[in-house]
């Protein structure tokens, strides 16, 4: 007989409840609960002693394996920072997941029950939870791939700017402006990533005569000569076409040049800034100049 079924089946008086907890607790086999406990007690700190090597040697294994295919393989920091914190926390949440169950059948618990019962449960929720499970399973290939790492600068969704963190339901943008955009994992179907290779610089100068275009072009490709040597940022011989005609009807000339990824609006105002004072030298005026430059 259960304890429930017997102390309502004893309860018709106050007195006889009474008698029926006296006669209960009096012929329970305490000696055989605490060995029971005692045995359990010792159970459960072995198995959790046992997991708490597995997650500590595990995390150490998988730092160490990361790490060396982050030096084989050349990788980028953050791209193996990133890597290495997914890995770690799926590693994490396995490991937890086989010691509760080990705890729960430690201590009685029917967990094929309680696993048939979750599996109704989840198959419930995943009905409702398929854009979470969508952005989940793209954040993880766009991390595994390596298609962009904190700090890129990217255009997603129309969207443009720095990455500045990478999660497995959204990806976060910085824009120029100052607004972090939220975007999430299963909407990005298409990323341009604009940190990858050199930048490209391309600087227009159009003038009011065109008489003065030859003096100019030799001007220009002197200045040129001299930056290539001074601005380290600059990887590629610049290439100057003159003359050229641009969409305004202006005529002009055109110098294209490769430069350091993240360098390209420092460079082009290093670069713009010489080519100006040169032709100021000269009294040459431009078309399309937005500023003067300091004549020294």
């Amino acid at each position: 007989m259960r304890p429930i079924n017997f102390f309502i089946g004893a309860a018709s008086t106050p007195t006889s409840l009474i008698k029926a907890f006296q006669n209960y607790f009096s012929a329970f086999d305490w000696q055989a609960l605490a060995e029971a406990l005692i045995n359990h007690v010792v159970e459960i700190i072995l198995i959790s002693l046992l997991f708490w090597i597995i997650n500590s040697l595990g995390k150490k294994f998988l730092t160490r394996g990361l790490q060396k295919y982050h030096h084989l393989n050349d990788a980028i920091p953050n791209r193996a920072v990133t890597l290495l914190r997914l890995v770690i926390n799926i590693f994490h949440y396995v490991v937890l997941f086989f010691y509760l169950y080990a705890l729960l059948s430690i201590i009685g618990v029917p967990v094929g029950t309680l696993v048939a019962g979750a599996g109704i449960i989840s198959i419930a929720i995943g009905l409702g939870a398929q854009g979470l499970v969508s952005d989940i399973v793209n954040g993880l290939f766009i991390l595994l791939d390596g298609q962009i790492d904190v700090g890129d600068s990217v255009t997603i969704q129309n969207v443009s700017g720095k990455v500045t963190e990478i999660g497995l339901r959204s990806t976060q943008v910085l824009s120029d402006d100052g607004t972090t955009n939220f975007i999430p994992n299963r909407s990005i179907t298409a990323i341009a990533n604009h940190s990858r290779h050199d930048q490209v610089v391309t600087i227009f100068l159009a003038f009011y005569n065109l008489a003065d275009l030859e003096v100019g072009k030799t001007l220009i490709e002197r200045a040129t000569h001299k930056l290539t040597k001074q601005v380290a940022a600059i990887h590629s011989a610049p290439t100057l076409t003159s003359p050229i005609q641009d969409a305004q009807d202006l005529i002009g000339l055109k110098v294209k040049m490769y430069v350091e990824n993240g360098t390209a609006d420092e460079v082009q105002t290093v670069v713009l800034e010489k080519y100006l004072s040169e032709l100021a030298t000269h009294d040459i005026q431009l078309a399309n100049n937005q500023f003067q430059p300091n004549k020294k």
